[in-house]
């Protein structure tokens, strides 16, 4: 039974994946054929040339980089603070207060703002409104990292002569390392995948890679549609390949000594 159910969600996962491989070497697919009756790998070649669609990645790669380094950086030295703080449930609801909201209502609240400070139209102000969502977030994920275990190992370290910094890069740091790996990949997806900031602040000046998808759809170029897909898909697909993504809650659920 257990294996007949790893099949069906195997099958689940990679069906849309198979389809959107076939739809991006497909030339001509006319109902009802169950396959393409005429093959071409053009959609792959053009899209360096067509729309950009190269650069749009590139780019996209690079905003969502630059915000996962950010962000789990500044969560990380200021997650502390709000685990530590008397206003923590205060903190923590102001936290999640980004996400209470939907993307489009964010954007249209953020966009008066960034076109009086010269920050619509411009990567500086699509990195910074993605920005927001995912520094709330580290922090809210990486303020579970504080815990009495953690308070209890930085102490025999300084106990045992470990300077600050000594503390921080040889105890904390390789305690925070498979959290700040998750940290990363969720920040950076929140990036990649992000659209209504993209067009909201964006203001169609900003090409990434789902706003090209998004043209292509309208377009009604179902291959370059696919192939752009298909890239999107990519890094989640290599996170899940090569990182064994550990629980928020690693750390905390080890007894405290």
């Amino acid at each position: 039974m257990r294996r007949v159910s790893n099949i069906a969600l195997w099958t689940a996962f990679l069906a849309p994946v198979a389809l959107l491989l076939v739809w991006s070497f497909a030339w001509r697919w006319p109902w009802p054929a169950p396959l393409p009756n005429r093959w071409r790998a053009s959609a792959w070649t053009d899209l360096a040339a067509t729309g950009g669609l190269g650069a749009a990645a590139l780019r996209s790669l690079g905003i969502a980089t630059t915000v996962a380094v950010v962000a789990t950086g500044l969560g990380f030295v200021t997650s502390r603070s709000v685990a530590e703080a008397r206003a923590r449930e205060a903190l923590q609801w102001l936290l999640h207060l980004p996400f209470a909201l939907s993307p489009v209502v964010l954007g249209v609240g953020l966009e008066y703002s960034f076109l009086r400070a010269g920050l619509a139209g411009n990567l500086v102000g699509v990195a910074l409104a993605q920005g927001i969502l995912a520094y709330a977030y580290a922090v809210i994920l990486l303020s579970g990292l504080w815990t009495a275990r953690v308070g209890a190992f930085l102490e025999g370290a300084a106990t045992l002569g470990a300077t600050p910094r000594q503390a921080w890069t040889l105890v904390l740091l390789p305690l925070a390392r498979p959290l700040l790996a998750l940290c990363f990949v969720q920040t950076f997806l929140i990036s990649w995948f992000d659209y209504a900031l993209v067009l909201l602040i964006g203001g169609g000046r900003v090409a990434t890679l789902t706003t090209s998808l998004y043209q292509f759809v309208q377009s009604g170029d179902l291959r370059l549609a696919a192939a752009s897909a298909l890239l999107l898909l990519l890094p989640p697909l290599v996170a899940l390949v090569t990182q064994a993504q550990p629980r928020p809650d690693a750390l905390a659920g080890e007894p405290d000594p």
